[in-house]
C-alpha cells in the first residue's frame, strides 16, 4: 500500500461519525435555582404557582448587571432554561388580560390573596397591570391601591428597621412592565442597593430623571414615578401618586420608608424635602 493510500485510510478512520444516543434516553432536566417563580401571562392566576418558573425580561436583559455576582451567574447559567414563550402567545395574552382587567377597583384595603405572599422568591402577579401605550392615571392609582401597602402582611418589616419598601416598589413596577428589580440574575438586591440601581444602572433600561412640574405630568399621565432622597446617603424609596401639584411643589409619596402611608410629604416620608425623581415610559 502506497503512503498516500494509506493517509487517506488513517484520515477516514478518525472521521467516523460520534455514536447516535441511546433511544429512550431522556432529556435532561434544568431548574430555576433561586430565581423568582414566575405565572405564565395568558393563564389563570393561581397563587404562588411554581409551574411556569421563566425569567423576567428585565432579569434577562441584566444577566451583564454590574449589580450581579459572576459566579452566581456561571452557576446560575448552568441549570436554567431561558425558553420564553412565542411573540403571538404573548400577544394574545396581552388582549386577553387587558378585556379582564377594565373596570377592576380597589380601595387600598381589601387585598387580593394572591399579592399578600411574604416569600420573595415567588414574584406575584398583579391582577390588574399597565402597559406603555395604554397609561392613565385611572388605571396607575388602581393599579398601586391594589397592593394595599398599609395593610398588606407582604410589606410588614421582616425585623425592627429592617422595612420592606423596596418591595413594594419592585412589585408596582412588574406590574407597570417597567421592573425595577429586587434580583439582578441570582442576587438578591438589599434596599441600599436597589436605590443604586435605580440611580446608576436605571437611566440604561429605560428610566429618566424629572423634576419640577414634569413629576407630576408624569404620574398624571399614568407612568411609574419613583422618588428618593436627594441625600444619596439615604436609602430610600417610595412611589409618585397622580396628584395636583401642591403649592409647596413637593409630590406626595406613597410607600415604606419612615412611614408606612399614602399620600405623604417627603418631609415625613424620607426625613428630608429635596427629592430625585425617575419615571418609566
Amino acid at each position: 500500500m502506497s503512503q498516500e493510500q494509506h493517509g487517506k485510510g488513517g484520515s477516514a478512520d478518525q472521521k467516523k461519525p460520534a455514536a447516535a444516543p441511546a433511544k429512550g434516553t431522556a432529556a435532561p432536566r434544568t431548574a430555576t435555582g433561586s430565581i423568582p417563580a414566575q405565572g405564565n401571562p395568558g393563564a389563570a392566576v393561581s397563587e404562588y404557582s411554581t409551574s411556569a418558573s421563566i425569567l423576567t425580561k428585565t432579569q434577562k436583559s441584566q444577566l451583564g448587571s454590574q449589580f450581579a455576582d459572576s459566579s452566581a451567574e456561571r452557576k446560575r447559567s448552568s441549570v436554567l432554561g431561558t425558553s420564553m414563550p412565542s411573540a403571538q402567545a404573548v400577544a394574545a395574552a396581552a388582549a386577553e388580560e387587558e378585556v379582564s382587567t377594565v373596570g377592576m377597583k380597589f380601595d387600598g384595603k381589601d387585598v387580593p390573596k394572591v399579592l399578600q405572599g411574604r416569600d420573595v422568591w415567588i414574584a406575584v402577579q398583579a391582577p390588574l397591570q399597565s402597559r406603555e401605550g395604554k397609561r392613565s392615571a385611572e388605571t396607575y392609582e388602581m393599579l398601586i391601591k391594589q397592593f394595599g401597602v398599609t395593610v398588606n402582611p407582604r410589606y410588614s418589616d421582616d425585623a425592627p428597621g429592617k422595612i420592606r419598601g423596596h418591595i413594594f416598589v419592585w412589585d408596582v413596577s412588574r406590574a407597570m412592565n417597567c421592573e425595577i428589580p429586587h434580583f439582578v440574575g441570582a442576587k438578591e438586591l438589599t434596599l441600599a442597593q436597589t436605590c443604586d440601581w435605580l440611580r446608576h444602572e436605571g437611566p440604561m433600561r429605560g428610566w429618566k430623571r424629572v423634576s419640577g412640574a414634569d413629576i407630576f405630568e408624569a404620574a398624571n399621565s399614568g407612568r411609574l414615578v419613583i422618588a428618593l432622597p436627594r441625600e444619596t446617603r439615604t436609602k430610600h424609596l417610595a412611589v409618585v401618586l397622580p396628584q395636583a401639584m401642591p403649592d409647596d411643589g413637593s409630590p406626595r409619596l406613597t410607600g415604606i420608608c419612615l412611614k408606612r402611608d399614602v399620600s405623604v410629604h417627603p418631609r415625613e416620608m424620607f426625613g428630608a424635602k429635596p427629592v430625585d425623581c425617575f419615571y418609566h415610559d
